[in-house]
C-alpha cells in the first residue's frame, strides 16, 4: 500500500517535470494546426516578456524627459506592430491558419523590438 501511494504522488511530478521538454519537442515537428498555432502563440508570449524586461531595463537608464519619450515611442510602437500583423495575417482571417499567421508575426517584429530597446539612444 505504501508503494501505491508513493508512486500517486510521484507520477504526476515525473509528467511534470517531463512537460516542458515534451512541450518543445511537439513544437519543434508540430503534427496538427493546432499545435502550431498554440506554439506561435506561446513564442511570441516569450518574446513579449523579454520586450517587457529589456523596455524596464532600459527605463531606469534613462532620465524623466527621456523615459516620457520613450514611453510614447513605445505607444505608437505597440499600435503600429498590431496593427501591422493584422494586416500581414489578414489573408488568413477566418482559417485556421490564422492564430499561426499573426502570433508569427508579433514575436518577429516583438523581436526586432527588443534589440532597437536594447540598442538605446545611439
Amino acid at each position: 500500500m505504501r508503494l501505491r501511494e508513493l508512486m500517486v504522488v510521484a507520477f504526476p511530478v515525473l509528467l511534470l517535470a517531463a512537460a516542458p521538454a515534451h512541450a518543445k519537442d511537439v513544437c519543434d515537428d508540430a503534427p496538427d494546426q493546432n499545435t502550431m498555432n498554440r506554439c506561435a502563440q506561446d513564442d511570441y508570449k516569450a518574446s513579449d516578456a523579454a520586450l517587457n524586461r529589456a523596455y524596464q531595463k532600459q527605463m531606469k537608464e534613462l532620465d524623466a524627459d527621456s523615459q516620457t519619450l520613450l514611453k510614447t515611442a513605445q505607444r505608437a510602437w505597440l499600435a503600429f506592430r498590431d496593427g501591422e500583423c493584422k494586416y500581414k495575417a489578414a489573408p488568413n482571417d477566418g482559417g485556421s491558419m490564422y492564430p499561426m499567421a499573426y502570433f508569427g508575426c508579433l514575436n518577429r517584429l516583438t523581436k526586432d523590438r527588443i534589440k532597437q530597446i536594447e540598442a538605446g539612444q545611439e
